[in-house]
């Protein structure tokens, strides 16, 4: 499965069904590109939680060593947020560009 036909097709469910809060138009005057920016913002933020979450149910699916301590769970916990901070970056899973698109359907 494609990634960018999954996002087409949900961008097309959330165009159908999505309604616009009553003064929005309002705030969004007001706010401008500020909003637009700390929308995209909030939804890499949301992702990178997302992903990293992931990836640490992931992870306990790995059989457990004799070496296994509580130091090791909290390190890898760091490491999989900042695994998940860069796969943000780098493009991600399509949450942001799904947040964006919505905020940018909405202006």
């Amino acid at each position: 499965m494609d990634i960018k036909n999954l996002l087409s097709g949900q961008l097309d469910l959330a165009q159908m069904n999505a309604t616009q809060p009553a003064g929005l138009e309002r705030v969004q005057g007001q706010a401008g590109q500020k909003s637009t920016e700390a929308m995209h913002k909030a939804g890499q933020e949301f992702e990178a939680y997302f992903i990293s979450y992931l990836i640490g149910k992931m992870r306990e699916t790995i059989p457990k060593g004799l070496l296994d301590r509580k130091a090791e769970q909290v390190w890898y916990s760091f490491y999989d947020q900042e695994i998940a901070k860069l796969a943000t970056q780098a493009g991600g899973i399509g949450l942001t560009a799904f947040v964006d698109a919505y905020v940018e359907k909405n202006k």
